[in-house]
């Protein structure tokens, strides 16, 4: 859902990017899906392993010629898989997310860290300290607190997500004509009250500053000129947004998780197992 929307600067089914396509996204969500039900089914079978599934999914995708897109994403809603069952509203989700990245082991940090060796981003560079290629025996909350330094996809994770719920927060007020727009708006307040770090990494702070900066003098509902305006420039610059995306998408699977637990009620619990089905979709 995250991806079929029109942001600004973002791949989707409107355009490509230089360096990403809508047709190779698409078929990362094909490959998560599969995996978001793996781990719904894990934590029913009380299986405590969640990270390594990425390494899975990043090998399965290069067996079909193309570069898994959804690192990010990946992050932030395979936690939610693994508890979203567990729990019957988004309140206890919430908690239950946060104490569930807390207990992560070594083996989680080793596992995110041989993930980004696989991926071999061309933005990261070299740090003199902590640097990911040199990283061992260290457990998945130091790491992501470390991390949460330089990305604000681990800064949301570490801090119980309190970002994606901003985001669903403002999706829920529906100030605007439409979900789409709804949408759109939450991209553009997220941006603009926090700088996206894929930019930041690959040109800069202050680039990323002026990327949000822009992003605030857009109306409160953005208008369809607006929003290709931004568009417009941030291809220009080859700039993508890509970190604020994946917030966007986790407040969605929020918003639609929290759908799922108003019409289940006090029944979900009945039909767990078949449910994962449902709740990776």
């Amino acid at each position: 859902m995250e991806s079929y929307i029109f942001k600004p600067g973002n791949a989707s089914r409107f355009q490509d990017l230089n360096n990403v396509k809508y047709i190779d996204i698409v078929k990362s969500i094909i490959l998560s899906t599969n995996y978001y039900k793996e781990l719904c089914i894990r934590n029913y079978l009380k299986i405590r392993r969640i990270y390594d599934t990425i390494l899975n999914i990043i090998d399965q995708a290069r067996k079909l010629g193309f570069e898994y897109q959804l690192f990010g994403t990946y992050l932030l809603l395979a936690p939610i898989a693994y508890v979203a069952l567990t729990v019957s509203n988004i309140f206890d989700l919430k908690k239950t997310i946060g104490n569930t990245i807390k207990s992560l082991n070594n083996e989680e940090a080793k596992w995110f860290l041989d993930a980004l060796k696989r991926l071999n981003l061309s933005y990261l560079g070299k740090l003199s300290f902590m640097d990911y290629r040199d990283i061992n025996n260290i457990d998945f909350i130091t790491l992501m607190k470390f991390s949460s330094n330089y990305d604000i996809v681990t800064l949301n994770i570490v801090n119980e997500y309190l970002i994606t719920f901003e985001a669903y927060n403002i999706i829920k007020e529906n100030l605007c004509d439409n979900f789409e727009k709804n949408v759109q708006r939450a991209f553009i307040k997220i941006l603009s009250k926090y700088p996206d770090t894929l930019i930041s990494k690959k040109y800069g702070v202050y680039i990323s500053l002026k990327v949000s900066k822009i992003a605030r003098s857009i109306s409160e509902c953005p208008s369809e000129q607006e929003l290709n305006m931004f568009n417009k420039f941030l291809l220009q610059n080859n700039l993508n947004p890509g970190s604020t995306a994946d917030l966007i998408a986790s407040s969605l699977a929020i918003y639609y998780l929290d759908e799922w637990y108003k019409k289940n009620g006090i029944n979900w619990r009945t039909f767990l197992q078949h449910e994962c089905d449902r709740s990776s979709e």
